[in-house]
């Protein structure tokens, strides 16, 4: 049994101009010890998800679902008293920025003191030990010099150390990294992403890693799943994304990475138009209208295709009826101010 199943995700948040749906349909699971990659640009719903699996979503927010079942058990059918038990000791998230993420008006110490109280039920030196412990982990010097210190006082790269200890401090079994390194020099992404394999190693635990850094996943990850319009449009292990991807959109992304083993200098090939509005967004494949192989099946709602070994796809130029119209390529569709095929 898969330590996180998801089950046909759909998170639509109420707004002025009309339902957003920023996940639509998404199904995945991650085994113990795994870690899975999420990867899509800005706006297709990585970070939404993360916040839908731990109920952290504002009140405009509507989400539904066949499960999310954590456990084996639907944390959609759990109280909020329950969530709370779960979130920081089963479940624990790395936010996008620490400085936001930490309350700047209390210590660092007793930051990460009252997840071990509340959640391991640990006195008040025994917590103190327990963030020093967790310091000295991740690797801040003096760390028991530290626990007085405030946010502001630590650098870029310190805070999100503080970040992972503090996620990490009541050895969850699932940790959720939402772009753990960015705006993080390369040094600093390096020894932030050993630390989390390191505790990985140590403890067990699941990581789902949310990023836009296709590196970061080829380096970290076991299977990367591709999002795009808040939906999966490839899943596979990472060997199989990176060699042989099937999605247009995946192709893009690889297409758009500089390389340094590229003998020929070929010139970087960015992905032309802009991401979907999620207001209004085009029938059937949400890529189609900046795709260059769109043909008319594109606008009916794209299934799932199957190439083994895990690794799918949603796209019609794996599907015999479109083999008529795949001759002619054309140019992505303009993309009105709006966000919508002019």
């Amino acid at each position: 049994m898969a330590l996180l199943d998801l089950r046909n995700l759909r998170t639509t948040f109420r707004t002025e101009d009309g339902p957003v749906t920023a996940v639509n349909g998404l199904s995945f699971s991650i085994d113990a010890g795994e870690t899975l990659g999420i990867v899509g640009e800005s706006g297709s719903g990585k970070s939404v998800t993360s916040l839908s699996i731990m109920r952290l979503l504002a009140r405009n927010a509507a989400v539904t679902a066949d499960g999310i079942f954590f456990n084996g058990s639907d944390l959609l059918k759990k109280s909020e008293a329950e969530m709370r038990k779960i979130r920081g000791h089963q479940i624990a998230m790395i936010f996008q920025d620490p400085m936001t993420s930490l309350n700047p008006v209390v210590t660092i110490g007793e930051q990460i003191a009252e997840a071990v109280r509340l959640h391991l039920g640990l006195n008040r030196r025994e917590a103190q030990d327990k963030a020093v412990e967790m310091l000295e982990k991740v690797r801040i010097p003096s760390p028991r010099n530290r626990l007085g210190d405030y946010p502001h006082q630590f650098s870029g790269g310190m805070r999100q150390r503080v970040m992972i200890a503090m996620a990490l401090s009541c050895s969850p079994q699932l940790l959720i990294a939402d772009e753990p390194t960015t705006a993080l020099d390369v040094t600093i992404q390096a020894q932030i992403l050993e630390l989390m394999n390191e505790m990985q190693q140590e403890t067990g635990a699941a990581i789902i890693l949310i990023t836009h850094d296709l590196g970061v996943v080829a380096e970290v990850c076991k299977n990367v799943l591709v999002m795009y319009g808040g939906n999966m449009v490839e899943y596979g292990s990472a060997q199989q994304i990176f060699s042989d991807p099937k999605m247009p959109y995946t192709q893009g992304l690889l297409a758009s990475l500089p390389r340094l083993d590229d003998s020929r200098h070929r010139r970087l090939e960015p992905i032309q138009g802009q991401p979907p509005n999620l207001l209004r967004l085009p029938p059937g494949c949400a890529f189609a209208p900046r795709c260059t192989h769109r043909m008319p099946i594109c606008a009916e709602p794209v299934p799932l295709y199957d190439f083994g070994a895990g690794h799918v796809t949603r796209c019609w130029l794996y599907d015999d009826r479109s083999k008529e119209q795949r001759a002619v390529e054309v140019a992505p569709a303009p993309i009105a101010q709006d966000g919508t095929t002019a």
